[in-house]
């Protein structure tokens, strides 16, 4: 080919620029040009195809030329058979025929890179700060010009953590801490926080090293994305949040921890909530979401609910389904083995079926089932510990398992009447209980295994804050977080025994300062939404359109203790109560003077009834 096709680039030599293959060139004059976004016509240039499939793949980790080259190819094939030189694609189509190539080779993490590179959600920044149109921020626990560091005795410590044998499993010397700090909370941030390779030059290796890396990197987003009105409370914010962190009167949740300040766009978020449609490629998609949330250490939960019972037929088929239990195996699996943050904590992970799906008793029971076999595996001399032979050879280990309820089984506990369930696929009735017999075998597990759980399903629609948008099917692990399928929310918590001062000899709760570091830790959270990575696109939308937040306390029974109150008391209950109301209210407040200057969530006027109920 001495001369190029018309409306195409000439091809470059491979050694000098990496360039599409001969078995590709051929494709080019299928497609003459391409609409953009603004409506004109440009000239279709193969050679910018390829270099961000080549930009997206080497982001992801894949470098062999050869692979590039290989999907390359497939696109051009699969744009070749779709516009025959008649139709004019415009660039969405473009990306959608290669995000799905990608797909189809089983690399849905590169086609998300893909699309992150073509098609930011969040808005582009330009990387200098901007003031002007920010919140003002307070001083309360720092001082203009003195660093908090200066104000705080450090001291030089080992952290060392032992298994149950008394081996030492993890040892880092010389780690710069402060005095006022726990030997505990020495090995446990070195040991799950800190980055690099322990021995190597890149290996953290002092406490101020973590928090700068996590307080300064947030204040440089609020900075760069309008936050603060001036440069002086952007100053204050990262002063005020460094105090906080460091004299461990708050902190964020591990993600944070172990990604900011490490990548351009970090997973900040602990929680997710995942969907799944009855679809094989939607369950095996999920498999790979959830072990790529393991790994940034976030948790996620899903109702599987939306899979077909084993009670029902395959599409097209005399075959019976396998139903949602079947795939709880594989997911377990892949949770057991991706290590949460890539440090020695297992994953976390929630399932849900709802009381009226046909395999409602399967659940209840299967992990009481395993445990039955665990303790003979343990009667026959295996070990018991929780990584031992015993409850490493049983399913279901890695995963809280709850029941979503509705008021309506409830009544039907309460009358002794029967309950149907019934089919996903066509809804009509399937299997029949009494519904207080479902009810005690739910008791009965839980009794024998922990498992499974309770959620109220009308409960929480009732005070659902976007129930405008779509019902909560889900929550995550722990079950502080329910919101939207494909949702995630970051944590923080305040250390409530840092808010204590002595008031006429009397230790008396700071509730000033409780509410200033409210403030701040919130503002905190909220700048990390759209700074942060997300593992799908659904959940990336979700994020930026609703920025769910969750903050919560610490160290409320130590609390209690310190005034005398008992934890099982109306005074406990009062005071837990009481502080978690004003923790409440002070970060609404908050939230909404963020948004008086930088806008409310782009879900908000939707839901605004709900959201104000």
């Amino acid at each position: 080919m001495n001369q190029p096709a018309p409306h195409t680039t000439q091809k470059t030599n491979l050694s000098a620029d990496p360039s599409v293959s001969d078995a590709v060139w051929k494709y080019m004059t299928s497609i003459k040009a391409v609409k953009k976004r603004e409506g004109h016509e440009v000239a279709f240039e193969s050679q910018k195809l390829f270099n961000s499939i080549r930009a997206a793949m080497i982001d992801a980790g894949m470098k062999d030329e050869r692979i590039m080259d290989r999907i390359t190819s497939q696109v051009m094939t699969r744009l070749q058979k779709i516009y025959n030189g008649h139709t004019t694609p415009d660039s969405g189509d473009l990306r959608e025929v290669v995000a799905m190539t990608f797909i189809d080779n089983n690399l849905v993490h590169v086609s998300k890179k893909y699309m992150s590179f073509k098609q930011r959600l969040a808005p582009e920044k330009s990387g200098m700060p901007v003031y002007g149109h920010g919140i003002r921020m307070e001083r309360r626990f720092t001082k203009p010009g003195v660093h908090p560091y200066d104000e705080i005795e450090w001291e030089m410590r080992t952290a060392s953590i032992k298994d149950a044998q008394g081996n030492i499993i993890f040892e880092q010397n010389n780690i710069e801490t402060p005095s006022t700090w726990s030997q505990t909370a020495t090995n446990i941030v070195a040991q799950k926080y800190f980055r690099g390779k322990v021995g190597t030059p890149e290996r953290e290796r002092s406490m101020k090293q973590l928090i700068d890396r996590v307080a300064v990197t947030m204040s440089d987003w609020g900075r760069n994305d309008g936050y603060f009105q001036t440069a002086e409370d952007a100053q204050t914010f990262q002063d005020e949040l460094t105090f906080i962190l460091i004299n461990q009167m708050a902190a964020f949740n591990s993600p944070v921890w172990f990604n900011v300040g490490v990548n351009p766009h970090p997973q900040c978020s602990a929680c997710f909530i995942n969907s799944v449609q009855d679809d094989m490629r939607s369950i095996l998609h999920l498999a790979t979401t959830e072990s790529m949330l393991f790994k940034g250490g976030s948790g996620t939960g899903t109702n599987l609910s939306k899979l077909r019972s084993s009670q029902e037929f395959l599409s097209r088929s005399n075959g019976k389904s396998s139903g949602p239990i079947s795939f709880m195996k594989g997911f377990d699996a892949f949770a057991g083995v991706v290590k949460s943050g890539g440090k020695t904590r297992r994953a976390a992970k929630m399932v849900i079926l709802d009381i009226d799906h046909p395999d409602i008793v399967d659940f209840i029971e299967c992990k009481s089932k395993e445990e039955k076999k665990a303790w003979a595996l343990i009667d026959a001399g295996y070990d018991s510990s929780m990584d031992g032979e015993a409850y490493g050879s049983i399913f279901f280990q890695n995963a809280n398992n709850s029941v979503r309820v509705t008021d309506s089984f409830m009544e039907a506990v309460e009358n002794d009447a029967e309950w149907v369930t019934h089919e996903i696929t066509t809804g009509n009735p399937s299997l029949k209980y009494q519904a207080r017999d479902l009810f005690r075998k739910m008791a009965l597990s839980a009794w024998e295994c922990g498992d499974p759980g309770v959620q109220y399903d009308t409960t929480v629609n009732d005070w659902h804050t976007c129930k405008n948008t779509d019902r909560i099917y889900a929550s995550n692990p722990c079950s502080e977080y329910m919101f939207l399928d494909d949702s995630a929310c970051n944590l923080s918590s305040l250390n409530l025994m840092k808010y204590r001062r002595e008031v006429d000899g009397v230790m008396e709760f700071d509730v000033e300062a409780f509410k200033h570091a409210a403030s701040v830790m919130i503002t905190a959270m909220e700048i990390a939404v759209g700074n942060s990575s997300y593992p799908t696109p659904a959940i990336e939308q979700n994020s930026y359109d609703y920025r769910p937040l969750g903050i919560g306390f610490a160290n409320l029974g130590a609390l209690l203790m310190s005034r005398g109150l008992a934890y099982d008391s109306d005074e406990g209950r009062n005071m837990a109560g009481a502080i978690m109301s004003l923790l409440s209210g002070q970060t609404y407040y908050q939230s909404a003077r963020i948004a008086e200057k930088m806008g409310p969530f782009a879900g908000y006027k939707q839901n605004e009834e709900p959201a104000l109920e």
